[in-house]
């Protein structure tokens, strides 16, 4: 095999993270040195263990992260029940890519070592201002801002996981999920249907 003469730290991490997704902290930095094309020696210029190897591929934040940038351009533009449904989308892609991550992580932590999830408290509080803003435009009905933000982000983080943990006989799609989930949202946060209070 044709080795690569240089590699980025980052390539190395990618690799890695692929291994260890694949064969569990069981893989070997041979395997990983494979997979990226170049030496094990190579590894090591830039981890000094397997260990710190594996949980630098697992802790690094996956690039697709929702919310935050991108959510301020959408307030008072399109459609709010489409906007709400891409925003879960990306909050799925974003957890499903981490979630595996962090429970192989977890699972060969020492006892006492601790392993700390990405804060989501930028993106929370990003999803919760979208929500707000949306409000006060009216294009959502007006009330607590946490209560649809925090209703989506666990709803969508807890589908998730499940789909995670379960096997592919019960898996469920996604964006059909999704798309019902949020239908069944906008129900409540529909300006355009007057509701008994």
């Amino acid at each position: 095999m044709a080795r690569t003469p240089t590699i980025t730290h980052s390539q190395i991490l990618e690799a890695a993270r692929a291994v260890f997704l694949e064969r569990g902290f069981s893989a070997t930095t041979t395997d990983v040195a494979n997979r990226a094309g170049i030496s094990s020696a190579s590894i090591f210029k830039h981890f000094p263990t397997k260990e710190a190897l594996f949980f630098a591929a697992m802790s690094e934040t996956p690039r697709d992260r929702i919310w935050a940038t991108e959510l301020a351009t959408e307030i008072g533009h399109g459609d709010t029940r489409s906007d709400l449904l891409k925003i879960a989308l990306r909050i799925a892609s974003y957890s499903g890519e981490l979630l595996p991550r962090m429970m192989l992580a977890w699972s060969v932590r020492q006892p006492g070592e601790i392993v700390i999830p990405p804060g989501i408290e930028p993106d929370f509080a990003a999803l919760t201002a979208y929500i707000g803003r949306e409000m006060a435009l009216g294009r959502i009905v007006r009330g607590d801002p946490t209560i649809p933000a925090m209703t989506m982000l666990h709803t969508v983080v807890g589908f998730t996981m499940s789909q995670t943990l379960q096997n592919n006989a019960v898996h469920l799609d996604t964006s059909s999920f999704l798309e019902d989930f949020i239908n069944l949202l906008w129900r409540g946060l529909d300006p355009n249907v007057q509701t008994a209070r």
